[in-house]
């Protein structure tokens, strides 16, 4: 007689029974890391969207967050800032709330939305790679430009209103915010002494050579601060004088700490005390 192969019905069910517990171990742990790859996701999606939010503000884009955000997550996708529509991998919906892109979801505004590419960053780093990319070039390379600032006798002009009206020339416009008082205000640039450069604003929308140095906003880069005074200041007298030997960008900050301006903050490109 032929013995038979195979499960027992008991060893079938202690199979089942093994395979169950396993399952059930396993479950929360690949819904918990479901949930928070999706909200990995969508913090990358909001995160996404504020940055390029901010890169257009600096590049004079005057529309709100909210109407910048209805563009972008309209379906089917036609907006020209994303090749596809950025949202929420759990069907969550998108909405503005204190100058941030949040999420229905509760769970996953726990973490907030990287804020590192700010306006002020897109503005500083756009003047950065300007005077890196010029800086590094000969006479005979800014001659050859065609358009590069002269003096009335040829000399080519390389100070501090030079390289502004450089970019002025190139760019087309300053990039622009809104001041304390509701007005269109322009970041500009001021090289220093110790060969940086000064981030500052006023009212000027166009160029206006050394009469251009008059401001009431300065940005203090080291702390990530702005600074406001109603009385504002020269730039060109604190740090191009020769009688006053010139300033780094440090020492402008402690002269205008000491004279008593206020720290304000720009939000967007928007300026709020």
């Amino acid at each position: 007689m032929k013995r038979q192969t195979g499960f027992t019905l008991v060893e079938l069910v202690i199979v089942i029974a093994v395979l169950g517990i396993l399952a059930g171990l396993a479950i929360p742990y690949f819904m918990e890391a479901r949930e928070e790859a999706a909200k990995k996701e969508c913090l990358a999606n909001r995160t996404q969207i504020m940055r390029m939010f901010h890169a257009q503000q600096a590049s004079n884009y005057n529309g709100t967050l909210v109407g910048f955000l209805a563009e972008v997550v309209k379906e089917p996708n036609d907006n020209k800032y994303f090749n596809f529509v950025p949202k929420c991998a759990d069907n969550g919906t998108y909405s503005v709330s204190n100058e941030k892109v949040v999420c229905s979801i509760a769970e996953h505004n726990e973490a907030n939305v990287s804020d590192d590419a700010s306006v002020i960053d897109n503005i500083t780093n756009d003047f950065q790679e300007f005077l890196d990319k010029y800086g590094a070039m000969i006479d005979q390379q800014l001659k050859d430009l065609g358009w590069w600032p002269t003096y009335a006798s040829g000399v080519l002009v390389k100070t501090n209103d030079g390289f502004r009206e450089a970019y002025y020339k190139e760019k087309g416009k300053w990039p622009s915010g809104v001041d304390l008082n509701g007005n269109t205000i322009y970041f500009k640039f001021h090289l220093t002494a110790d060969g940086s450069f000064l981030t500052y604003a006023n009212g000027n929308g166009d160029f206006k050579n050394s009469g251009d140095w008059g401001t009431n906003y300065i940005y203090d880069s080291a702390a990530k601060k702005w600074y406001y005074s109603p009385q504002g200041t020269n730039l060109g007298g604190i740090s191009n004088s020769v009688d006053k030997g010139g300033k780094t960008e440090a020492q402008i900050i402690d002269k205008i700490k000491n004279e008593g301006w206020e720290e304000v903050t720009l939000t967007g490109n928007t300026f709020s005390k």
